[in-house]
């Protein structure tokens, strides 16, 4: 989950973030912005995520300012959720 880009200009710091279907997440911003992230689409490259297809362990998402976790082992940075998710439009979850 390299995203060998630079930390971004933009205060990318995680304000919330909550499990939506499908094993993707909808994560606030403290610039504002609004991304959803497929947890999915890590698995070739972590297949320790794959536990996270259990949808209680999903659900028991717990995040901080740097990143999304659900425990010591599984967590994902702010720049991997910011540079690799797509701009949140309410209508996509329709």
């Amino acid at each position: 989950m390299d995203i060998g880009k630079p930390y971004p200009d933009t205060n990318v710091d995680i304000v919330s973030a909550k499990p939506l279907e499908n094993l993707c997440l909808l994560v606030e911003f403290a610039n504002g912005d609004i991304k959803t992230y497929d947890v999915k689409n890590i698995f070739d490259e972590l297949p320790q995520f794959k536990v996270l297809e259990d949808i209680n362990i999903f659900n028991g998402l717990k995040y901080g300012r740097y990143a999304v976790y659900w425990n010591d082992e599984l967590d994902i940075t702010e720049t991997e959720l910011w540079y690799n998710g797509i701009t949140y439009n309410p209508s996509d979850l329709k």
